[in-house]
């Protein structure tokens, strides 16, 4: 059910949204590279407060598991609390699609997580996702939601 939901929001937003023009398209691309750097580099230093300011300050996080975090601070304790269990993340985000819509920037991809536990042997995660990046005031890009649909890649 929840995959559904999420492929229903990547369809519309495919149907409905015109990708960027050019010069748009640049800049949207751009602006999700950096803040798609400061993601990965905070997941490989385990670093809370790093990630939480990728997002806006009422940002939120979906996972597919159907937990909802919303607002940095409590984005910055569920991180904390999963680097705590985890350790630091190698993570990759891989952009497929990007769509810019006045002060919104829609972006669909795949992710993985690869991480060693305390204890326990090396993993790997995965799955799709779909975010959408707000303008902020003084013109950087954050993370309003990050929507996350686990599975196969």
């Amino acid at each position: 059910m929840r995959f559904t939901t999420a492929f229903g929001i990547v369809a519309l937003l495919s149907a409905v949204l015109v990708p960027a023009s050019d010069a748009q398209d640049s800049d949207a691309l751009q602006a999700i590279e950096s803040g798609n750097a400061a993601y990965i580099e905070a997941m490989a230093n385990a670093d809370a407060n790093s990630f939480a300011m990728v997002y806006d300050e009422d940002g939120a996080r979906l996972s597919g598991g159907g937990e909802t975090i919303r607002g940095r601070s409590e984005i910055r304790n569920q991180i904390g609390a999963f680097f705590t269990r985890i350790g630091p993340v190698t993570a990759t985000l891989e952009t497929t699609d990007i769509w810019r819509l006045d002060d919104r920037i829609y972006e669909t991809g795949a992710w993985s997580y690869t991480f060693t536990p305390p204890g326990d042997s090396r993993r790997t995660i995965g799955g799709r996702y779909v975010t959408v990046w707000k303008l902020q005031e003084d013109g950087s890009w954050k993370i309003l939601v990050d929507v996350s649909v686990p599975g196969d890649q």
